[in-house]
């Protein structure tokens, strides 16, 4: 297979190795707009075998490394295979599921894959209010600290109050864990959360417009189908996939591609953000209106 060359203005690439999950958030983003991502019947994965021919073809731009998550990316048993083939540096999207342990990492033959210099934890252990105890996954991301680069994200659910986020902070001090916030996107309660560049892509229905899309974010699901955005990956739009990983030749789109999906954007493609560098102002999508859709 020809190597896959990612564009240099490229910032991100989601590797959601499974749609399965260990919490029951009823504000997963996964599920916006009724996407149903998580736990889907009918799913299919790749191998550990596959994942690791598909991620070593990738050429990356300077610094992306591969971000491994899901659903939860350690509920897919062979996530250790692919720690130890992998040949680029790997960031993890993680709420620390109850059965992994210090003894998984320290049996993998290396690693390398962890250790590089980024101004942020590449392994991003998640607080979720109402579904994990921040004591505990403090307690045990302190039993991590000194074999890999782990931090705790706290989401900023509108219901944290600050009292909560003190004593997550005083208690992550205490035990020499990193602690940084997640932001919450989203509605609650009638309002929406999170800085976004284009009104009414997160409406949650068709705005009737069709429109343009480029993006500068490599989303693949489960199955190894390479998407557009996250909207197409939730939705499980395999129609409008741009290929598979394992496709014997694969070419990013030169154009912006047309799309009548407006208004079930997905947050993560059309809020204001920090790219890979943390600095702020970057919106990984760049939509034009082309033309009044069909109705």
């Amino acid at each position: 297979m020809k190597k896959i060359i990612l564009p240099q203005d490229y910032d991100y690439v989601g590797i959601y190795l499974t749609d399965k999950c260990f919490l029951k958030c009823p504000y997963c983003i996964t599920s916006h707009h009724g996407s149903r991502f998580i736990g889907r019947e009918g799913s299919a994965y790749l191998s550990p075998e596959e994942w690791v021919r598909g991620l070593n073809r990738l050429v990356l731009p300077k610094d992306v490394p591969v971000s491994l998550q899901g659903g939860e990316p350690f509920l897919y048993k062979g996530i250790w295979q692919i720690l130890e083939n992998i040949e680029h540096k790997v960031d993890i999207m993680t709420a620390l599921p109850p059965h992994l342990t210090r003894e998984h990492f320290l049996k993998l033959k290396t690693l390398q894959w962890n250790q590089r210099q980024a101004p942020y934890p590449t392994i991003r252990v998640s607080f979720h209010k109402g579904q994990n105890d921040f004591k505990q996954l403090i307690e045990r991301i302190a039993g991590l600290n000194d074999i890999l680069s782990i931090g705790l994200y706290y989401l900023t659910h509108p219901s944290v109050s600050q009292e909560e986020i003190n004593a997550m902070k005083a208690c992550a001090k205490e035990k020499g864990v990193e602690f940084r916030a997640k932001d919450f996107l989203g509605f609650y309660e009638g309002k929406m959360y999170g800085e976004l560049k284009y009104p009414g892509s997160v409406d949650g229905k068709k705005q009737g417009v069709m429109v343009a899309c480029r993006n500068t974010v490599m989303p693949v699901g489960p199955d190894g189908a390479i998407y557009l955005c996250h909207s197409d990956l939730y939705f499980n739009r395999r129609d409008r996939a741009l290929g598979h990983i394992l496709d014997e030749t694969f070419e990013f789109p030169k154009e912006h591609v047309p799309c009548e999906n407006f208004g079930l954007c997905s947050e993560c493609d059309v809020k204001i953000k920090n790219n890979h560098y943390q600095q702020f102002g970057y919106t990984s999508v760049d939509i034009k209106v082309a033309q009044e859709a069909s109705r």
